[in-house]
């Protein structure tokens, strides 16, 4: 039975001037934590939800809800190029008149996945998949399944390339730029220090831990790339960070530190998962003895098989693993 659509939920100011808009999508996380910032000249929008009939509904009951017209959006943020987070930016686009921008380190990832007509990204994916050992259905299932997200992120925005290290205002505050691969290859976190608050979205997240995942011209190694930017975001000491899922997370350097804790746990349970059987097995066999597959959406199955490719290729580099043809077996 197909699921109820989560319902509307109304903007809520989590720190003074900034409102966390939780914008309704069709997957299991049910909401996106996009934000509208109130500054002197106007308001800046991070993030937006993919370009669906749940967006194009919420997004003008939230702005009514704060008396914000069209025209009183002046930037629009974009912090990953996964599309929960950019699929409506192109119609926000042209509802506001607003330019749009994102990391610059993201660009490549975002014209790969969206911009590319195709259908070659899909096609990738399916032979990523088969090469690790999935059966044709499934690959198949998912190749279908990333086109009808490329639909979820039209029509394409005019992005603007925001550089690393670099600082953008937003409402009330500075923020400082910071590259964080792993979640994704070119995200960046947002961070005003004179407030102690980071935009992080899904670079941590409250009860649930980011996605990290290899997927065709992907950086070589994402969760050494995880772990590290894992690391650099506790250490900087932010009292809040506002998360693109799920609630706030008041105790970062705790948060990074349980899912660090989890990524070791994770290690441990793939490495025995390829040692299992004598002549090892596939990133598929592994796949399924770790996460429970047949009770998965199409969506969840793409990011199961796509995170234990990013703990293999890990495992494999630091020589815990061996490859031979599409088997891992105990180095």
């Amino acid at each position: 039975m197909r699921a109820e659509p989560p319902p509307y939920q109304p903007p809520a100011e989590v720190s003074p001037g900034i409102f966390l808009v939780p914008i309704p999508i069709p997957i299991p996380l049910r909401y996106v934590n996009c934000y509208l910032l109130r500054g002197p000249s106007g308001w800046t929008l991070v993030d937006t939800g993919f370009h669906d009939s749940l967006a194009e509904a919420a997004w003008p009951r939230a702005l009514a809800h704060l008396a914000i017209r069209a025209q009183d959006i002046k930037q629009i943020v974009l912090t990953h190029y996964h599309p929960d987070h950019v699929g409506a930016a192109g119609w926000l686009q042209q509802l506001t008149g607003a330019p749009a921008f994102l990391p610059e380190t993201e660009m490549e990832q975002f014209h790969r996945f969206w911009a590319d007509g195709t259908g070659a990204m899909a096609e990738r994916l399916q032979a990523l998949f088969l090469g690790e050992g999935m059966d044709e259905a499934t690959a198949s299932a998912l190749r279908r399944h990333h086109l009808q997200q490329v639909e979820r992120v039209r029509p394409l925005p005019e992005l603007r390339p925001l550089a690393i290290d670099s600082r953008i205002a937003m409402g009330d505050g500075t923020y400082e730029v910071i590259w964080t691969p792993g979640h994704s290859d070119g995200l960046a976190v947002f961070w005003d220090a004179r407030r102690s608050i980071l935009l992080a979205n899904d670079m941590l997240l409250s009860g649930i831990t980011p996605n990290v995942s290899v997927w065709p011209g992907s950086r070589p190694n994402p969760l050494a790339d995880y772990l590290a930017s894992l690391r650099r975001v506790a250490a900087l000491g932010a009292r809040l960070a506002l998360p693109g899922h799920r609630a706030l997370i008041r105790d970062v350097a705790g948060r990074a530190r349980e899912i660090l804790a989890h990524h070791a746990e994770r290690l441990a349970r793939v490495t025995d998962a390829a040692a299992a059987s004598p002549g090892g097995a596939t990133a598929w066999e592994i796949c399924r003895r770790i996460f429970p597959v047949d009770g998965l959406t199409l969506h969840q199955v793409r990011f199961a098989m796509a995170e234990t490719l990013a703990h293999l290729v890990y495992l494999c580099r630091e020589g815990r693993l061996r490859k031979e043809g599409m088997r891992y077996l105990r180095a």
